[in-house]
């Protein structure tokens, strides 16, 4: 893979302190609340990890990308489970009148485009790393 490519790849995780802001403060769920629920503790611990693959990127350190694809994929893992469940569960607590359901399917629906955005991200890593092999 070229330099080029991988600077668009990497710049994902060099960026990872500003989701970590936009998710903490503007739009709750954005991309880690897949993965570690609505909490802040949750949200900067899987910012931690991004921004710490990001470094290793940076440093061009031996085993970055493999950890970054692992990443990846555990992500991808999570999301499929987040798409695929939830509805489920959202349907179940509607109908049996469970309060927290309307604010589960908020969270849901503001999930959706960090989901896709970081799908098309994750995919291309996987991608693009399938292919140099």
């Amino acid at each position: 893979m070229d330099k080029k490519a991988d600077s668009a790849l990497n710049s994902f995780y060099y960026l990872s302190p500003l989701w970590c802001v936009l998710e903490l403060f503007f739009w709750p769920g954005f991309r880690a609340g897949v993965v570690t629920g609505s909490g802040a503790a949750g949200t900067a611990a899987f910012y931690a990890v991004e921004a710490g693959l990001g470094a290793a990127l940076w440093f061009r350190l031996p085993y970055a990308n493999a950890g970054a694809l692992v990443e990846n994929i555990v992500y991808l893992v999570f999301v499929l489970k987040f798409l695929m469940l939830t509805p489920l569960d959202i349907a179940i607590g509607l109908g049996d009148g469970a309060p927290g359901a309307e604010a589960l399917a908020r969270n849901y629906s503001a999930a959706v485009p960090g989901i896709i955005y970081s799908s098309f991200h994750v995919v291309y890593r996987i991608k693009k790393a399938l292919r140099r092999d």
